[in-house]
C-alpha cells in the first residue's frame, strides 16, 4: 500500500474544496429558480396536464 505524501494530501484537500465550492455555487445560483418552479406546480394536476403547460 502506498503512502500519501504531504504534497498529495494538500492536492487532495484543495480538490475536495474546489468540488464543494462548485456544488455550493451551483446550488446558490439556481436555488430560488428551482424551488419556485417546483413550488408553483399544483399537486392535484396530472402529469399530462403538467407537460401541456409548457407548450401553451
Amino acid at each position: 500500500m502506498s503512502e500519501l505524501t504531504v504534497e498529495q494530501i494538500i492536492k487532495l484537500i484543495v480538490g475536495v474544496l474546489v468540488v464543494v465550492a462548485v456544488v455550493l455555487g451551483i446550488y446558490l445560483i439556481f436555488k430560488e429558480k428551482i424551488f419556485e418552479f417546483f413550488n408553483g406546480i399544483p399537486t392535484n394536476v396530472s402529469l399530462g396536464n403538467f407537460w401541456r403547460s409548457f407548450y401553451d
